[in-house]
């Protein structure tokens, strides 16, 4: 992202001022903006506004067909791109989470999908539940007093009688409770290792 006041540019997901006056500055406290549907956002926010593009995600030619079953990276952004991590395919999708000082950690959805969408790992002395959301159709990622989880029907169960159902997390009595969620990007494994260069990848 680019400011017009200053010219800088700020790393979209860090907040880190990159090139220009501010950079090495920070914009502010960063924060999670978690992968959602409009259905979800419309239960969750009945009055919220929906902006919807008339634009295609895709410029209309003869590749775009293909382009939409393969993901690639074309040969003009890999050519900006500093030297790749070779640890995971280029275009692996999963889940990153970090704190502020930038430890990191990757969870490929591949990964997660082979432990029956959900795990709960260790992350930075605190426990962390990874989950594939089917409703926002991404991985996300909270902070919970566990040490597994597992998936009952459309329902995350968790060994300390806690569970998620609709989006929301309930206590051992079925009462919605607010739960802390570590920073996290639902990303392609290029671009969290670029910005993570000393990332950690989870492995079952």
């Amino acid at each position: 992202m680019r400011d017009d006041e200053t010219g800088t540019l700020w790393h979209h997901i860090t907040g880190e001022g990159l090139y220009g006056p501010l950079a090495g500055k920070r914009l502010g406290t960063p924060s999670n903006v978690l992968h959602t549907t409009v259905e979800v956002a419309l239960e969750m926010y009945p009055d919220i506004d929906i902006a919807i593009s008339e634009r295609p995600l895709v410029r209309e030619n003869r590749w775009a067909p293909l382009l939409g079953r393969i993901p690639v990276l074309g040969r003009g952004l890999r050519a900006t791109m500093a030297r790749e991590d070779d640890r995971l395919p280029t275009m692996e999708i999963g889940l990153g989470i970090w704190t502020g000082d930038s430890t990191a950690q990757f969870y490929p959805m591949e990964g997660v999908n082979a432990a029956g969408d959900a795990l709960v790992d260790t992350f930075e002395g605190r426990q962390v539940v990874v989950y594939f959301d089917p409703r926002s159709r991404s991985l996300q990622a909270a902070y919970v007093d566990a040490t597994s989880a597992w998936w009952e029907d459309d329902v995350l169960r968790m060994d300390n009688d806690h569970a998620m159902s609709g989006g929301y997390f309930l206590d051992a009595d079925g009462q919605r409770v607010e739960v802390e969620r570590p920073l996290q990007q639902f990303a392609r494994w290029y671009g969290w290792a670029l910005t993570f260069p000393r990332t950690g990848i989870w492995e079952n």
